[in-house]
């Protein structure tokens, strides 16, 4: 008769919120994953004469992304099927979920620094904004592997209460800054709309509707979890949105570059000035003096 397996010591580890809304939010994490396959295949198809700068950051964006979430799906498969019933390892952390929260932080902090690029070229080249937007933003990935380190040092989900604040302020910086990045850019561009006509002002205004998109759902999201996490910080509930936020960074994007027909179509003539303003925040190389 063979041996029978050792059973493990059951411990006091809640999988409804801890585990589960992790599975939760994977599943979120796929749905805009697939949206984002989409936009980068839309992209490369319709803006093949981009910059190689920003075909490079495209890429570079979706490959961490995808990374984020092949580390999710480990972690969850790890977590709740290779380990299934090992409460002992349930109640442990472990590197593939921690090391997906960096390459989110490098995500949201590439997608940010995007738009402040944006926002340099809007504003002419001043530097009062972009000189607190990044270090805003880079200060996100830099919490974020701090986060990481001291996870991965605290060896149970319990002990995981003390980095409570850690998570909090990277979210509540990343809510910040995006609405921060959205009201300037709005701004920016409603002052431009004085002294030019109706066709221009029609792109101006589909401009900044984009805009207020771009920070909009990032920053709400970023905003509901750090208030879960500050309401309940002895689970996991916050995570449901967590792993959703690098492919919305991600979407965002991609989404951005991907509407500049939809901007475009606002307008027919002033071209000389949509060059400068779309075609220069957006880094796409005009292909002759008087249009993108």
């Amino acid at each position: 008769m063979s041996d029978s397996p050792i059973p493990c010591v059951p411990i006091a580890t809640n999988l409804d919120t801890s585990y589960g809304p992790l599975l939760g939010s994977i599943w979120l994490a796929c749905m805009f994953y697939g949206a984002n396959c989409l936009q980068i295949f839309v992209y490369f198809i319709n803006y093949p004469k981009d910059r190689m700068a920003l075909k490079i950051m495209v890429i570079s964006i979706w490959l961490f992304d995808t990374v984020h979430l092949i580390l999710g799906c480990i972690g969850i498969w790890q977590y709740l099927i290779s380990k299934y019933g090992n409460y002992v390892f349930l109640s442990g952390t472990h590197p593939p979920l921690f090391i997906a929260f960096v390459f989110s932080g490098m995500v949201s902090t590439i997608s940010q620094l995007f738009f402040t690029f944006r926002i340099w070229h809007l504003s002419s080249g001043h530097w009062v904004f972009p000189a607190f937007l990044i270090p805003a933003a880079l200060s996100q990935l830099v919490l974020c592997c701090f986060y990481t380190f001291k996870g991965l040092a605290n060896s149970t989900v319990q002990n995981l209460d003390d980095l409570t604040k850690y998570a909090t302020a990277v979210n509540a910086l990343a809510a910040g800054t995006d609405t921060i990045i959205a009201i300037i850019m709005c701004t920016l561009l409603v002052r431009s709309r004085a002294g030019f006509n109706k066709r221009t002002d029609a792109m101006l205004a589909r401009l900044i509707i984009l805009s207020v998109n771009c920070g909009l759902w990032t920053g709400t999201f970023a905003l509901a979890i750090s208030i879960m996490n500050t309401a309940m910080p002895d689970n996991l509930v916050y995570t449901w949105l967590q792993f959703s936020l690098s492919p919305l960074y991600c979407n965002t994007v991609l989404g951005c570059l991907n509407a500049r027909g939809f901007v475009r179509n606002g307008i027919q003539t002033d071209q000389m000035y949509t060059s400068f303003h779309l075609g220069s925040a957006f880094g796409r190389k005009p292909q002759h003096p008087g249009t993108f």
